[in-house]
């Protein structure tokens, strides 16, 4: 690929990482339950997203990219269209109404819609057979079991937690296993953050993984990178920046508008979603972090018998079912209008 072309497809993963981490709602436990301040927040998260997206972000952009679409290797138009109809779908949610959309959602929405419609616009060699059905069918999988199985996690942890504390007495008592939960919780974010770090790297830049340019190794004074790392770090920069400038919205959401949280409930929260999103990563699975989190924080209001913001819960949940659609329809329609300048 042209060198300047190449930089502006990697300006472009920077923009739709910046809309993905702008739609980050990994630290919400924590502010909700004043753990952290919400600048303390997005600073703090920003930075694990980095690093997450170098340590554990490859698997997960070969499955989405390369994976999903047969190894085929999309072009530079197809690529565009991807992360530009990405981009527009999560600043308009998080924008908006600050709902956490999947991102996981945004871009294998995104694929699917692009290589199905390729044939149709004069590209040989892509269509209905070319998308992996086995992949997708993984993938779906994984977005439905994943809250499920957090949603229990998180109810058997604070179900635990709160049979300890039964048996706490004195305000003293009661003060100190909050406090013990406050050091865990901040252990547990850390987990999760990483993990979110690498898995929503893969949505931001899994289409240039198939790109052959990343494909060499790259010297880096005495070491040698794999060609991975250039999307990957950029993926993570723009992820840790979108959170830092617009994710505040976000985590104000789930932090205090689904259900209310003490360190104990937030810590129940977010052992389930690190357990599950560090698994997921590790294997190369492209879980909803977003899913998992909704589905906890439910669990604990539950166990807890606290209001559960219904509203808002129905919000989330219609735009995840919408996501994959819109996503499809956005990268189609940019598709067709990009591809014959081309």
């Amino acid at each position: 690929m042209e060198p300047l072309l190449l930089l502006a497809v990697l300006v472009l993963g920077f923009v739709v990482a910046f809309a993905i981490g702008g739609n980050d709602e990994a630290m919400a436990p924590a502010v909700g339950a004043r753990i952290f301040s919400l600048n303390t927040a997005v600073i703090l998260g920003g930075i694990l997203s980095v690093v997450g997206a170098l340590t554990l972000g490859g698997g997960v952009s070969e499955k989405v990219g390369s994976d999903l679409v047969s190894q085929q290797t999309m072009t530079p138009t197809m690529v565009f269209s991807v992360l530009v109809s990405m981009a527009i779908w999560l600043l308009i949610a998080s924008i908006s109404k600050g709902l956490p959309i999947s991102t996981t959602q945004c871009i294998v929405g995104s694929v699917i819609g692009v290589a199905i419609a390729a044939p149709f616009l004069g590209v040989s060699g892509w269509g209905v057979e070319v998308v992996s059905w086995l992949i997708v069918l993984e993938i779906f999988a994984g977005w439905i079991i994943s809250p499920i199985v957090g949603f229990f996690i998180a109810g058997g942890v604070f179900w635990l937690v709160r049979r300890i504390q039964s048996r706490v007495t004195g305000l003293a008592g009661r003060e100190r296993q909050e406090r013990i939960a406050s050091y865990g919780l901040a252990l547990f974010l850390i987990i999760t953050s990483l993990s979110r770090g690498g898995n929503d790297v893969a949505n931001a830049v899994a289409p240039l993984v198939t790109l052959p340019d990343f494909e060499a190794p790259i010297s880096f004074g005495p070491f040698l990178l794999p060609g991975l790392v250039v999307p990957l770090f950029v993926g993570g920069l723009g992820m840790a920046v979108g959170l830092i400038v617009v994710g505040r919205k976000v985590i104000k959401v789930l932090a205090t508008e689904v259900v209310s949280l003490t360190p104990t409930s937030a810590l129940a929260a977010s052992i389930s979603v690190a357990l599950v999103m560090f698994i997921g990563t590790y294997m190369g699975f492209p879980l909803s972090g977003t899913h998992v989190l909704v589905a906890a924080l439910i669990a604990v209001g539950w166990v807890a018998q606290t209001p559960v913001q219904t509203n808002q819960v129905k919000d989330i949940l219609i735009s995840w079912v919408i996501t994959v659609p819109i996503s499809a329809i956005f990268g189609v329609a940019l598709y067709a209008i990009i591809n014959p300048f081309f």
